[in-house]
């Protein structure tokens, strides 16, 4: 009895961290646009020149914004390890999904600190440099960008490609959440994860995935509320039936 509400416990937090981990997003999102910067990680190029300028004019709800999105990514790390509590009946091998969930939302949550250090002091600097200064510091500008773009490619991979497809089998099989919510997570995780791993060399593929991503704060959202609702009914996690 003791070890099963110490499982639910923990599948509890990770329940309320998605919760939060998708208000903390989408609050985040809608603070950063409002304040006319449409994207947290800059490019480079031209498309870089034209976020320094954005953040040089945004608000302070760009900053708040920003690190809403810099909070939800590291509740959202503690999400992906509670949900492992609760579906960790479908497979020895699954173990594997919170490691790899940690490391990509690591990677993640790097690549949403670095820009905020960036528009800190690198903007201000940049926008207050002579033209000659700029040239030089166009090239620092850009390494960065293409820093947290890697960082933010990899992470995505583990966690789109890797964890939420692992985590809606394992629902499918066990039937700890809605069916429902486990083929939205394997949506998802080919949108956002298989076919997004694509989406640098196409602008195309690049916008279908946006569809992935909208899908997955769906299926955290959904998870969280319905293992929340699940243990509202009882302190005790109901245990999985494993399909055969």
């Amino acid at each position: 009895m003791i070890a099963a509400v110490e499982r639910w416990s923990l599948t509890r937090a990770g329940a309320w961290c998605a919760v939060l981990t998708t208000a903390a997003f989408v609050v985040g999102i809608v603070l950063m646009g409002s304040s006319g910067v449409q994207v947290l990680i800059p490019e480079t190029g031209k498309n870089g020149l034209d976020w320094i300028a954005d953040v040089d004019d945004a608000s302070g709800a760009f900053f708040a914004g920003g690190w809403l999105v810099v909070i939800g990514g590291v509740l959202g790390l503690f999400a992906l390890i509670g949900f492992w509590s609760a579906l960790r009946d479908a497979h020895p091998l699954l173990i594997l999904a919170p490691v790899l969930a940690v490391v990509g939302m690591v990677l993640v949550t790097i690549s949403h600190t670095i820009p905020l250090a960036l528009a800190y002091e690198f903007v201000p600097g940049y926008v207050a440099a002579d033209a000659t200064a700029r040239e030089s510091l166009r090239v620092t500008f850009d390494t960065w960008a293409i820093t947290c773009l890697l960082f933010n490619y990899v992470g995505d991979a583990l966690v789109w490609g890797i964890v939420v497809p692992a985590y809606a089998w394992a629902s499918l099989k066990t039937k700890a959440v809605p069916r429902w919510v486990g083929w939205l997570g394997l949506a998802s995780g080919a949108i956002a994860g298989w076919i997004g791993l694509f989406s640098p060399a196409s602008g195309v593929i690049d916008g279908i995935t946006f569809l992935g991503f909208v899908g997955f704060f769906l299926w955290l959202a959904a998870m969280g509320i319905v293992l929340l609702r699940r243990g509202a009914a009882s302190e005790e996690l109901p245990t999985p039936v494993v399909a055969s």
